[in-house]
């Protein structure tokens, strides 16, 4: 017989579908976990003094502080372990909307299995990646708008140009 987890009933779709990603693909809570529920909002609180104009807004990419850089590109052709290193433990923030409100379900780990498991995801509204450090971040949106602040400016501008001369796979 076969036994189907299941979760709390107030875990969201996202949360569900992230954790049982990590379960297919066999990423350890080493590689990838959600942080502690006592500590997200903080950790959120953080992230938007630092990198946001507008506390209060839905989409963090649309108040960032400058500098910024961001561009178009395709699902398919982002490539986030390239753009963060791999022996960072970094934070990641997946937004879905919960009682008409956005929500941002906070994740720490490491690039390589968090691209793994968002590639299988196609359930956020924009993705968060985080300096720990608080010195850099990457947005990537629902309009698949790229955005960089701060110390990965140069690496963006680098990645779109090698994707405008076809040099990106």
């Amino acid at each position: 017989m076969i036994r189907l987890k299941t979760y709390p009933n107030n875990w969201t779709d996202l949360r569900v579908e992230i954790n049982r990603i990590c379960e297919e693909l066999s990423v350890s809570s080493s590689e990838l976990k959600e942080v502690n529920l006592n500590h997200w909002q903080d950790i959120e609180e953080k992230i938007w003094k630092k990198f946001s104009n507008d506390r209060n807004s839905r989409w963090i990419w649309e108040t960032l502080r400058n500098p910024t850089y961001g561009f178009y590109i395709d699902f398919p052709k982002l490539r986030l372990a390239e753009l963060v290193d791999h022996s960072e433990q970094v934070w990641f923030l997946l937004d879905e909307t919960v009682n008409e409100k956005t929500k941002f379900w906070i994740y720490e780990g490491f690039i390589e299995p968090f691209s793994k498991v968002i590639w299988e995801s196609g359930h956020f509204d924009e993705i968060l990646i985080v300096s720990k450090k608080l010195e850099w971040l990457i947005s990537y949106n629902h309009h698949d708008i790229l955005v960089g602040t701060e110390k990965k400016i140069a690496q963006l501008q680098q990645l779109e140009s090698k994707i405008k001369a076809g040099n990106w796979r």
